[in-house]
């Protein structure tokens, strides 16, 4: 097989941070939970547990994890391009931008596992099996390609999940390099997964964040995050499923014990509202 070198990091457009700046103040009714929200993902155990990596080789249960995550990523942007209604045309080309500037990348984490013998050939991969949070999280993307909702899918992919990646690959491609590591795959996500978190949300107007559309947009946003965060565990084996409020803060959640002899009538409503307002859900280590 020919050997590839990405033949997309050109393109991708300089981040212009008046331009970022102008958008986030433009759009803080959805930019203000999202920002909180990974601010508070990014103080996780999986960020601790990047920085302790002594070798590229403990990076593993991560890399081919994030493999398919990579390798799939495209095909969902794809198909969000492929099923515009003749009513968004003029989004064709965004879609386009960005499933292409993703096509190639899984390759070069591929050449890069193969190279640092992470795997001792490509059909090694074969033998992965996603976790249940990794598919869940690009099941989220088939499922706002499907819908074809455009600021859903913009506020929850582009602006939610592509920030919590560009967080990801902030932490990720110093610490390769620290290993004398680096490489292209980590070192491009860093601008790029910038510029992707927040552009596109020019191409959707401000909203009210307590009108019903606003508050359902938000609720998506967040959800994203929380399975990014619930993804990025599973790969260590750390279960953990972040609930976020609209505002972006921690929503504080505890876990009720249900008897076969429960009746769902007689459970009390205000014992039900007290199970909504603990903390995020750290299950084991």
């Amino acid at each position: 097989m020919a050997q590839l070198t990405s033949t997309t990091a050109e393109h991708y457009e300089t981040v212009d941070p008046v331009e970022l700046e102008r958008i986030q103040i433009k759009h803080l009714w959805i930019t203000e939970p999202i920002f909180k929200a990974t601010e508070i993902v990014r103080e996780m155990p999986f960020f601790d547990w990047v920085s302790n990596l002594d070798s590229p080789e403990e990076f593993l249960p991560a890399a081919v994890q994030l493999f398919h995550h990579s390798a799939t990523f495209p095909k969902v942007m794809g198909l969000m391009l492929g099923t515009t209604p003749m009513s968004e045309n003029h989004m064709m080309p965004f879609y386009a931008k960005h499933a292409y500037g993703e096509a190639d990348h899984h390759e070069l984490l591929m050449r890069w596992m193969l190279k640092h013998k992470l795997l001792s050939k490509r059909s090694d991969i074969e033998y992965v099996i996603p976790t249940p949070e990794t598919n869940a999280c690009v099941n989220l993307a088939y499922q706002l390609a499907m819908e074809r909702d455009r600021s859903m899918w913009l506020v929850t992919i582009n602006s939610g999940i592509e920030r919590c990646s560009n967080d990801f690959f902030k932490v990720v491609a110093p610490k390769m390099h620290a290993l004398g590591v680096g490489n292209v795959y980590f070192d491009i996500h860093v601008e790029a997964d910038e510029h992707h978190s927040i552009m596109g949300l020019d191409y959707i107007e401000p909203l009210d964040p307590e009108s019903p559309r606003g508050r359902h947009l938000i609720a998506k946003a967040l959800e994203g995050i929380s399975l990014w965060a619930a993804m990025l565990h599973s790969w260590i084996g750390v279960e953990m499923f972040p609930h976020f409020d609209l505002d972006g803060s921690l929503k504080k959640r505890s876990q009720p014990v249900f008897s076969a002899k429960t009746k769902k009538q007689n459970f009390p409503r205000s014992k039900a509202r007290e199970f909504e307002s603990n903390s995020y859900c750290l299950l084991h280590n």
